[in-house]
Protein backbone atom coordinates (compact mmCIF):
# COMPACT_ATOMS: atom_id res chain seq x y z
CA UNK A 1 0.00 0.00 0.00
CA UNK A 2 2.79 2.34 0.90
CA UNK A 3 4.43 1.71 -2.46
CA UNK A 4 1.25 2.76 -4.34
CA UNK A 5 0.94 6.05 -2.43
CA UNK A 6 4.60 6.81 -2.94
CA UNK A 7 4.33 6.03 -6.68
CA UNK A 8 1.20 8.16 -7.01
CA UNK A 9 2.79 11.19 -5.29
CA UNK A 10 5.91 10.80 -7.46
CA UNK A 11 3.74 10.62 -10.59
CA UNK A 12 1.76 13.75 -9.55
CA UNK A 13 4.98 15.64 -8.88
CA UNK A 14 6.32 14.63 -12.30
CA UNK A 15 3.09 15.72 -14.01
CA UNK A 16 3.21 19.11 -12.26
CA UNK A 17 6.84 19.66 -13.26
CA UNK A 18 6.11 18.73 -16.89
CA UNK A 19 3.10 21.08 -16.89
CA UNK A 20 5.24 23.91 -15.48
CA UNK A 21 7.89 23.42 -18.19
CA UNK A 22 5.23 23.28 -20.90
CA UNK A 23 3.78 26.62 -19.78
CA UNK A 24 7.27 28.16 -19.49
CA UNK A 25 8.16 26.96 -22.98
CA UNK A 26 4.96 28.42 -24.44
CA UNK A 27 5.68 31.81 -22.85
CA UNK A 28 9.29 31.81 -24.07
CA UNK A 29 8.32 30.89 -27.62
CA UNK A 30 5.71 33.66 -27.77
CA UNK A 31 8.29 36.19 -26.52
CA UNK A 32 10.79 35.04 -29.14
CA UNK A 33 8.19 35.38 -31.92
CA UNK A 34 7.29 38.91 -30.78
CA UNK A 35 10.97 39.87 -30.63
CA UNK A 36 11.50 38.53 -34.15
CA UNK A 37 8.56 40.59 -35.46
CA UNK A 38 9.94 43.73 -33.80
CA UNK A 39 13.37 43.02 -35.29
CA UNK A 40 11.87 42.73 -38.79
CA UNK A 41 9.91 45.97 -38.31
CA UNK A 42 13.05 47.74 -37.10
CA UNK A 43 15.00 46.49 -40.10
CA UNK A 44 12.37 47.80 -42.54
CA UNK A 45 12.27 51.12 -40.68
CA UNK A 46 16.07 51.43 -40.77
CA UNK A 47 16.27 50.63 -44.49
CA UNK A 48 13.50 53.12 -45.25
CA UNK A 49 15.21 55.79 -43.16
CA UNK A 50 18.51 55.30 -45.03
CA UNK A 51 16.63 55.48 -48.33
CA UNK A 52 14.83 58.68 -47.31
CA UNK A 53 18.06 60.31 -46.15
CA UNK A 54 19.63 59.49 -49.51
CA UNK A 55 16.60 60.99 -51.30
CA UNK A 56 16.89 64.20 -49.28
CA UNK A 57 20.57 64.50 -50.22
CA UNK A 58 19.70 63.89 -53.88
CA UNK A 59 16.98 66.54 -53.75
CA UNK A 60 19.41 69.00 -52.13
CA UNK A 61 21.93 68.36 -54.90
CA UNK A 62 19.26 68.91 -57.60
CA UNK A 63 16.70 71.30 -56.04
CA UNK A 64 15.03 72.33 -59.33
CA UNK A 65 14.36 68.82 -60.65
CA UNK A 66 10.96 67.12 -60.45
CA UNK A 67 10.81 64.55 -57.59
CA UNK A 68 8.92 62.04 -59.74
CA UNK A 69 11.77 61.89 -62.27
CA UNK A 70 14.57 62.38 -59.77
CA UNK A 71 13.46 59.80 -57.23
CA UNK A 72 11.05 57.62 -59.26
CA UNK A 73 8.12 58.27 -56.94
CA UNK A 74 4.41 58.05 -57.66
CA UNK A 75 2.65 61.42 -57.63
CA UNK A 76 -0.52 61.41 -55.51
CA UNK A 77 -1.45 65.09 -55.81
CA UNK A 78 0.26 68.46 -56.35
CA UNK A 79 2.31 68.29 -53.13
CA UNK A 80 2.30 64.59 -52.21
CA UNK A 81 4.42 61.76 -53.57
CA UNK A 82 4.21 58.09 -52.57
CA UNK A 83 7.11 55.69 -52.06
CA UNK A 84 7.14 52.09 -50.88
CA UNK A 85 7.11 52.76 -47.11
CA UNK A 86 6.89 56.54 -47.03
CA UNK A 87 5.02 59.61 -48.20
CA UNK A 88 6.78 62.81 -49.34
CA UNK A 89 4.93 66.09 -48.78
CA UNK A 90 6.67 68.93 -50.60
CA UNK A 91 5.80 72.59 -49.98
CA UNK A 92 6.85 75.54 -52.18
CA UNK A 93 6.77 78.75 -50.17
CA UNK A 94 9.69 81.15 -49.66
CA UNK A 95 11.90 78.08 -49.46
CA UNK A 96 11.19 74.57 -50.65
CA UNK A 97 10.64 72.34 -47.66
CA UNK A 98 8.78 69.19 -46.85
CA UNK A 99 8.24 66.16 -44.68
CA UNK A 100 8.99 62.51 -45.27
CA UNK A 101 6.44 60.42 -43.36
CA UNK A 102 7.80 56.93 -42.83
CA UNK A 103 4.99 54.41 -42.49
CA UNK A 104 4.88 50.96 -40.98
CA UNK A 105 1.67 48.92 -41.29
CA UNK A 106 -0.10 51.98 -42.79
CA UNK A 107 0.61 54.10 -39.71
CA UNK A 108 3.01 57.03 -39.62
CA UNK A 109 5.77 56.05 -37.23
CA UNK A 110 8.36 58.71 -38.04
CA UNK A 111 8.40 62.16 -39.65
CA UNK A 112 11.57 63.59 -41.13
CA UNK A 113 11.32 67.31 -42.02
CA UNK A 114 13.80 68.90 -44.43
CA UNK A 115 14.57 72.21 -46.18
CA UNK A 116 16.02 72.52 -49.68
CA UNK A 117 18.27 75.46 -50.45
CA UNK A 118 18.87 78.49 -48.25
CA UNK A 119 16.72 81.32 -46.98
Amino acid sequence: MRSKVHSFSYLMELIIVIFFFAISTTICVSLIVKAKEKQEDAKVLQETLFSVQSMIETMQAHPNDNPTKLLSLEKVDEQTYQGENFVLKLYHEKTVHGIFEIQLDNQVCYELPFVLGGA
